[in-house]
């Protein structure tokens, strides 16, 4: 029965592909949003890293996001966390709080990853990055954003080069030193650098807090003249009973936007609160922002088109 429940989930990704394939044009501003990710692969939509979640945001247009880490014993796969508890279900309790690094391929393969957003998905499994990899290939409208999560770029540049895909791979990382690394070895591929601050509110001094940690990445990235950087992505608080809905400010993001843009990069936002309110989207697109990530596909799908 689960196996069934997987052949249909996964048929209707790729039915959705082949009707969709052929709008997923540009990859910029002015041509597209293709570049537009979702986080987790999946978002709150659909379940975390899966690849029938992959399938569904290829089959419409953006791309995903993979969470590479690896096992004990070095198998690349793709998992947000480093712990089992949250989205893992069947397993035993003293296995919840088990770390991903310190658990073989062997252990973690079979377990249940789609139950926790409901029994349609309880055939979801854990993919290996091999396989992800595997569905890319000769699919060059297939982009992938891969955020180590302690994957490191050189096993990650080999095996994307093994099936032909490495182009298509942005390799993100909140340490700006792995990117350099990854464009040594994979100068074909593509690199984001993420940057958060947390913040708890949308409080005058929380926007300044934010705005210092932000503004002084920004000043380190203007003295490395972005090296090694295809595309920023600043993670944004939106609270629309402010007069400004931003943290960090409007002021302050439509200034990064021309900053990142100067260096002929591509400016990406994901806000973790309003994600599911297009008017967040609306608002980022109009302050510069090329694309976005989103905890929320299907919103983020429907406002697409309104964009201009």
């Amino acid at each position: 029965m689960k196996q069934d429940r997987l052949r249909v989930w996964l048929s209707c990704a790729l039915l959705v592909f082949a009707a969709a394939e052929g709008e997923a044009q540009g990859t910029d501003r002015a041509a597209g949003l293709f570049r537009c990710q979702i986080h987790r692969g999946g978002g709150h939509a659909f379940p975390d890293n899966a690849l029938e979640s992959f399938l569904w945001a290829w089959g419409h247009g953006v791309a995903p996001e993979a969470d590479a880490r690896l096992t004990r014993d070095g198998v690349a796969i793709a998992f947000h966390d480093d712990n089992l508890a949250r989205i893992t279900r069947g397993i035993p309790e003293a296995w919840k709080t088990r770390k991903i690094k310190d658990m073989t391929w062997d252990e973690v393969r079979g377990l249940d990853t789609g139950s926790y957003l409901g029994p349609q998905y309880a055939s979801t499994r854990i993919v290996l990055m091999e396989t992800v990899f595997a569905a890319m290939r000769g699919r060059s409208e297939r982009l992938l954003y891969l955020d180590e999560k302690g994957a490191p770029p050189e096993l990650m540049a080999e095996l994307s080069a093994r099936f032909g895909v490495q182009e298509q791979v942005y390799y993100c990382s909140s340490r700006y030193e792995l990117l350099p690394r990854w464009k040594k070895i994979a100068p074909k591929g593509r690199s984001m650098l993420w940057m958060g601050s947390w913040s708890k509110s949308n409080t005058s001094e929380e926007v300044a807090r934010t705005e210092r940690l932000l503004g002084g990445k920004l000043e380190d990235l203007e003295k490395r003249a972005f090296e090694g950087v295809d595309q920023v992505q600043i993670h944004v608080r939106t609270d629309f009973t402010q007069p400004d809905p931003f943290c960090p400010s409007s002021a302050f993001l439509k200034r990064a936007g021309e900053q990142i843009h100067r260096h002929g990069l591509t400016f990406q936002v994901i806000s973790w609160t309003e994600g599911n309110n297009p008017e967040t989207y609306r608002k980022l697109w109009a302050l510069g922002a090329d694309s976005f990530a989103t905890d929320f596909p299907l919103e983020l799908i429907s406002v697409l088109p309104t964009l201009k």
